[in-house]
């Protein structure tokens, strides 16, 4: 009867260490979803700096800077609907099991 209330006590504490650490996975991949979102969209308004370079390396350093900006926009993106779905998903209420 002892060790029944003690596994049950055991397994309680190992599911509550297992949902604490997905929340916090959950959580980091907000921050860096979001951090990721805003510094694509930096990239993609940022002028680029084009001294000492010819035309053709101007065209494809902006070029460049544009596509790279965007691939960061579409990541951080899908980070930040990762994370969200996540914490909602961990979040939500336990359903109680019945007694038996």
């Amino acid at each position: 009867m002892q060790s029944e209330a003690k596994n049950a006590q055991d397994t309680g504490a190992a599911r509550g260490l297992l949902r604490a650490a997905l929340l916090g996975l959950s959580g980091g991949m907000l921050l860096g979803g979001l951090a990721l979102l805003i510094i694509g969209l930096y990239t993609r308004v940022a002028p680029v700096d084009c001294t000492d370079l010819s035309n053709v390396q101007c065209g494809f350093a902006r070029d460049a800077a544009v596509e790279m900006g965007r691939f960061q926009s579409l990541m951080g993106a899908g980070l930040l609907a990762l994370g969200i779905a996540g914490g909602v998903l961990l979040a939500r209420p336990k359903k109680s099991t019945p007694a038996a």
